[in-house]
């Protein structure tokens, strides 16, 4: 059995991509339900439903705040989570390769890979691939469901221009052995992917165990300018105002109420402690991306 969550505001199209999901596991034979989501949080309730009652697979359709959900509804199941992209930034689909038709994508089913990948937590909530604080979990705060749905990514890059002439709350990082540093932005990955298909921590993975901290240090707008400027170029890591750290957790702090996001979803106010779990979750992906190297666990 299959079940099929899906966000009917993650975009004006998603309706058709649902027909033809129907159309698809219809004809191949395939037992499914469709559940839709009505508000924050009820991706994470149909999924761990699904978990709980057996359900093989989870099928989520929508953008990677949905995708999120589904996460944390499975985190340590045995049921398995496939995806069909349908969002703003779809950094999940371009970190794992995911085909860019829903045939594709439904293919995977039978002709991926199943992976086990460790989660990662942001206070108690797990996610996936990427958690911020500071300027660019601000923005995401700002943003909403129509913004994104009429110019997608440029949403992000829009409200990010807005919110430049704000003040900027200076953000401490504090790493295992009482190391502390002073930031503006904290970029938290799990993978090599941000948004927009950007490559930001090359050395990333879903199947390692560490997370990626990429801070920026210095504080006002041109830094902000700069550095969003070498990311775009793929050079965000040759800075000088920019600290790189691979580590397994980080607490970031802030003096003023600063914000946290996971996967593209404002989470809430800082503090917050980052760090790695011993939570899996099951992945469909494509065989080339199973194929890639896989990091022993930590003994």
């Amino acid at each position: 059995m299959i079940r099929v969550i899906y966000n009917p505001v993650a975009g004006p199209r998603a309706v058709n991509r649902i027909a033809r999901i129907r159309e698809l596991l219809s004809a191949s034979g395939t037992p499914f339900e469709v559940r839709v989501t009505e508000g924050p949080g009820d991706g994470i309730l149909l999924a761990r439903e699904a978990a709980h009652t057996g359900v093989s697979t989870v099928l989520a359709v929508g953008g990677d705040g949905t995708i999120n959900e589904a996460v944390n509804g499975l985190a340590g199941s045995a049921t398995r989570l496939a995806v069909v992209p349908h969002g703003t930034g779809n950094v999940f689909a371009d970190e794992v390769g995911l085909p860019g038709t829903v045939e594709g994508c439904l293919a995977l089913l039978s002709d991926g890979e199943t992976i086990e990948v460790r989660l990662a937590r942001a206070g108690e909530r797990f996610f996936l691939l990427v958690a911020s604080a500071g300027f660019d979990a601000e923005v995401v705060e700002r943003m909403n469901s129509r913004q994104k749905n009429r110019w997608g990514i440029g949403a992000y890059y829009l409200a990010g221009l807005r919110h430049l002439f704000r003040e900027q709350p200076t953000l401490w990082m504090e790493f295992p052995g009482k190391e502390r540093v002073e930031a503006q932005s904290v970029l938290v990955l799990r993978g090599r992917k941000y948004g927009g298909g950007i490559t930001m921590a090359p050395d990333g993975g879903l199947r390692k165990h560490s997370l990626h901290v990429i801070a920026l240090r210095k504080a006002g707008r041109w830094p902000i300018v700069r550095f969003a400027v070498a990311a775009l170029r793929g050079k965000a890591l040759s800075s000088p105002d920019i600290l790189h750290r691979e580590t397994e957790s980080v607490l970031v702090r802030a003096r003023i109420p600063s914000a946290v996001q996971v996967d593209g979803d404002y989470l809430g106010p800082l503090p917050v402690r980052f760090g790695m779990s011993d939570v899996t979750l099951r992945l469909v992906v494509p065989v080339a991306f199973a194929k890639q190297g896989v990091e022993p666990a930590p003994t």
